[in-house]
């Protein structure tokens, strides 16, 4: 370098620097902190319910492409009439029903699978367990909807044979769908609570033999304490619909003692039933007039409660009562509550053993 030449060499290189500096912006690709964000074209609800239903269909995929799933749903499918047609038979053959009854092994089917779907839905839901309660409970869903076309074409081929009415096989899908979904969570709840299977298959057997067979049996055994003493006053310009049922009167005269059962005290507890919560949605659907209708509609009445089978109750008409919550409602809110029970426990479990 020469002397009195200029600190820094003219000549291009690595080591040269610009001599003069550019006035204005800086051209950059990347947005500002400033400009407005322009918006998404999927919403981002819309966009996380997608990506979980995404997951939700590999997890299914994996169940609907296995001869085992079609080969539980068609257990459950011939386990379901066989108990109902031997149930029929062996009810006619003790006198139960006055005269036959074809259309009593359809709605009895109906039953059973409802509580089939239960299982089937907690047995996969404990052996599909992970991913968030979203992806499990679509994957319930999407489960329960691939049972319940199967099944629904069954129970419809077997209304057509021997009669009934075949919108009960519309409700009976509703509800296997609702199962497959809500026992589903439970059953990955329960096995989310143990580090190993068989306390977990211990939990969940219990809980889903408690919600389809436990909570009616301890039902019966409290109604006979729900009996005791109240007022009621004589009825007058009853009014009925098509099936009998009381729909509306007037009370006069003076209040006197009878004994009445206050059932809706604890038949709550038989709500989440699923072979019940199907009755309740099919006495909706069934016309009034069945043969077997006042069966499906039986839990709907204990859960009203006397006021609605004792006119004059305390000598109010039945235009001043409240009306009364639908037991299917019940039954679902139960099932759902219980199932985030068992959900919250198990990932609280689950982070305290790591």
């Amino acid at each position: 370098m020469m002397a009195g030449g200029p600190d820094h060499p003219r000549g291009p290189g690595p080591a040269s620097e610009p001599e003069y500096e550019v006035i204005g912006g800086v051209i950059d690709d990347q947005p500002s902190g400033l400009a407005t964000p322009k918006p998404d074209p999927i919403p981002r609800a819309s966009g996380a319910f997608l990506v979980a239903a995404g997951e939700a269909w590999r997890n299914t995929r994996k169940s609907v492409t296995s001869w085992r799933f079609w080969l539980a749903c068609a257990l459950a499918i011939a386990a379901a009439w066989g108990m109902a047609a031997a149930l029929v038979v062996w009810a006619e053959s003790n006198s139960w029903f006055e005269v036959r009854i074809r259309s009593a092994v359809y709605l009895i089917m109906a039953v059973f699978l409802a509580l089939a779907s239960a299982v089937l839905g907690a047995i996969w839901g404990f052996r599909h367990f992970r991913g968030r309660v979203i992806v499990l409970l679509l994957s319930g869903v999407l489960r329960g909807v691939a049972f319940a076309v199967v099944a629904g074409g069954v129970l419809v081929a077997v209304g057509i044979t021997v009669g009934g009415p075949i919108a009960l096989a519309g409700a009976a899908v509703v509800v296997i769908v609702l199962e497959v979904a809500l026992f589903g969570l439970i059953g990955a709840g329960s096995r989310r609570c143990f580090a190993k299977v068989t306390p977990g298959a211990v939990l969940t057997t219990v809980l889903v033999a408690f919600l389809c067979m436990g909570n009616v049996a301890v039902t019966i055994m409290l109604l006979p304490g729900t009996t005791e003493m109240d007022q009621a006053s004589v009825p007058v310009n009853v009014q009925r619909d098509d099936s009998g049922t009381v729909t509306g009167y007037e009370c006069v005269g003076e209040l006197r003692p009878v004994e009445v059962a206050h059932t809706e005290h604890v038949v709550w507890l038989a709500t989440p039933n699923p072979a019940l919560l199907l009755g309740s949605i099919g006495a909706e659907i069934v016309p009034p007039d069945n043969e077997l209708g006042w069966v499906l509609a039986g839990l709907q009445f204990a859960a009203d409660g006397p006021s609605r089978q004792v006119p004059c109750l305390g000598g109010e008409s039945s235009t001043g009562l409240p009306p009364s919550m639908p037991v299917a409602l019940t039954g679902l809110a139960l099932q759902a509550l219980l199932a985030a029970l068992v959900l919250i426990a198990g990932r609280w479990l689950a982070a305290k053993r790591l």
